[in-house]
């Protein structure tokens, strides 16, 4: 599902941006930059070309500035709305009597949403709803990631304009740090309050509640010293003492007491509060190797896509590429990241209360509801065992937070007719990347890098890395088995670790803890993809076993005649097994050729011999 006007936000409280989804929109050069954020500073009011004349190139205006507006706009309207022919490009920038006008949502336009939030903020304010209003100002100052102006100032020839923005951000600050500080949120207005005093350095009411801050975060010498700073400063300058709220704020940080909004019980919340929150668990630690062009595919499908599934076979990386790309993104969220492990849940029930309680709501909450018109991204990993649970609240709120974008991880896509699927491989090295590898191909460096975490002193000559290459083509480059297999290190010498190559599904299963179940050895990994088959499915899955790695369609028709649950469709079972991740399929001349990777084919083979009753294929035994 794809609505560029739904996902365009324009940013001005810094440097001059525009997002499609969470990636941002190349503005081009900085007068075209400019002639976007007059507009900007003027949502849904036309812009007379004089005007944009004066903000843009200020009384110094080249003979052809009129002719260059309308170039400039014509580019943006092309970089804007992309898909549409030149004539039609009038939806975002339009035109009017004498000049431009800027349609879109007020929600979409950080100048204006800022407006909004911070009249939303002060009506709770009055109503004595503290708690509302704090959530409301710290959601508008996030919108601030230059309270300065710095850019702004270069590209406008407005200080009438700017000077005012300036204004409404001290103003809102002074009401984000009280009400912190009245709630006893002292850690997390604490940046805020610092920024303030630096900006208004002869507001005392701004330097009064720094101080406090600063008392409250414990930081009494701190604030000790900032006062001296001040009353040298107002001394030089204004040749005055400080007033009295400033004296009653280091009175009472002398005295020791609690400043009247009470000290902290404990630790607060995050001081990070320039950067969106993240909730759930982090992204994983270490450099992704050779996944850049999927981390550069996903970033653009998602500037363009609000659902986006990775899929990929057992062990391949879904969740580190999707929770990486998240983490490039966050900053362009102002609601930030969530993400939810789904591995151990079953119901859409559970899917919804789990995700309504990352997100901080009571249970029963829809998340839908919770999330309305932020922008976010939410992402759901390792999905594949409750496929339809996830299909609904993802329906959901796709449907209903047209700001919230979701990455899925599952071994199958939804299949839902919005979504957009990028399959992931594993890490073997594509024939135009053998150049830039040579000898150490990537499933070979994380082979080398999560061995000498495990045994630090361990060195590989280069017969161990032929050695390495070849244990990993063994395990078909998959991330989880080559990272498994390293970690055997710690405790036997490579030699030893080949040997156990013999039978990986049942010998790779080094310690492992902080990782799901089905990532701690290969065996519960591929298991994990065998109980999402149905009957029939498994069934034929096991039979195909006895076949080689890659097979037609009329060979695996024939290892499936005998099926107990009636005439299979050759065709569509093997679509549906390539679905789930358990097959590849490649074409040449004589029509699809499908494979399977070994430790997948390991697994059928395995499983196909210990059977012993074919009409029950629940029954096979687990390794």
């Amino acid at each position: 599902m794809s609505d560029s006007r739904a996902i365009l936000r324009i940013s001005a409280l810094g440097s001059m941006q525009v997002h499609r989804g969470p990636v941002p929109v190349d503005l081009g050069p900085a007068k075209q930059r400019a002639v976007l954020a007059s507009l900007a500073l003027h949502v849904g009011h036309a812009v007379s070309i004089d005007c944009m004349l004066g903000m843009v190139w200020g009384p110094a205006q080249p003979v052809s500035a009129r002719q260059l507006v309308h170039t400039y706009v014509a580019r943006l309207r092309r970089l804007l709305e992309p898909d549409l022919p030149p004539r039609g490009r009038t939806n975002i920038i339009s035109s009017g009597p004498g000049g431009y006008r800027l349609v879109t949502s007020r929600e979409l336009v950080d100048v204006t949403r800022f407006e909004l939030l911070y009249r939303q903020a002060k009506q709770f304010l009055c109503a004595d709803e503290p708690q509302r209003a704090f959530e409301l100002l710290g959601e508008a100052m996030r919108l601030w990631r230059d309270p300065e102006l710095a850019e702004l100032s270069a590209l406008l020839n407005s200080p009438e304009i700017l000077d005012l923005l300036r204004r409404r951000w001290s103003e809102a600050a002074l009401d984000y740090v009280r009400a912190g500080l009245d709630l006893k949120q002292a850690v997390a207005v604490l940046p805020a309050a610092r920024r303030l005093a630096i900006t208004e350095p002869m507001n005392e009411v701004a330097q009064a509640l720094y101080i406090v801050a600063l008392e409250q975060t414990g930081r009494r010498a701190a604030a000790v010293r900032h006062f001296d700073d001040i009353r040298v400063m107002l001394k030089a300058e204004l040749g005055v003492q400080p007033g009295s709220q400033l004296s009653d704020a280091y009175r009472a940080v002398l005295a020791g007491d609690d400043m009247a909004h009470g000290r902290p019980g404990g630790p607060g919340p995050s001081a990070e509060q320039v950067r969106p929150p993240w909730h759930g668990r982090g992204p994983g630690l270490g450099p992704l190797i050779y996944r850049e062009r999927d981390l550069d595919a996903v970033m653009s499908l998602l500037a363009e896509q609000r659902l986006l599934t990775v899929t990929g076979p057992p062990g391949c990386g879904k969740s580190m590429l999707a929770l990486r790309a998240a983490a490039c993104l966050r900053d362009n969220l102002l609601g930030g990241v969530a993400v939810l492990d789904c591995a151990e849940l079953t119901t859409p029930a559970q899917l919804d209360a789990h995700l309504s309680e990352l997100l901080g709501a009571e249970p029963g909450t829809p998340p839908s509801r919770l999330l309305g018109d932020q922008q976010m991204l939410i992402v759901l990993d390792d999905v594949e065992h409750v496929i339809d649970a996830c299909v609904e609240v993802v329906d959901e709120v796709v449907r209903a937070c047209p700001n919230v974008s979701v990455v899925v991880t599952s071994r199958e896509p939804l299949g839902v007719p919005y979504e957009t699927v990028w399959r992931l491989r594993p890490l073997a090295v594509t024939v135009g990347d053998e150049a830039r590898w040579g000898a150490e191909p990537p499933a070979v460096q994380l082979f080398a890098r999560r061995a000498a975490q495990v045994s630090p002193g361990l060195r590989l000559g280069a017969d161990d890395l032929r050695t390495v290459a070849d244990l990993c083509a063994r395990l078909d480059d998959l991330p989880l088995a080559v990272e498994l297999a390293a970690e055997c290190l710690a405790t036997e010498t490579l030699d030893e670790l080949v040997r156990r190559l013999d039978d990986p599904l049942r010998e790779l299963k080094p310690p492992r803890r902080g990782q799901p179940v089905h990532h701690r050895s290969l065996q519960a990994a591929l298991l994990r993809s065998l109980h999402c088959l149905d009957g029939q499915e498994r069934w034929c899955f096991l039979r195909l076993g006895a076949l080689p790695l890659s097979f037609r369609a009329e060979q695996a028709e024939a290892v499936w005649a005998a099926s107990p649950y009636g005439p299979v469709d050759g065709r569509w079972m093997l679509m549906r097994l390539a679905e789930k991740s358990l097959l590849f399929v490649r074409h040449d001349l004589a029509g699809p050729l499908y494979g399977k990777l070994r430790l997948v084919h390991r697994l059928a083979a395995d499983l196909g011999v210990t059977e012993r009753r074919p009409v029950d294929a629940s029954a096979v035994p687990i390794l």
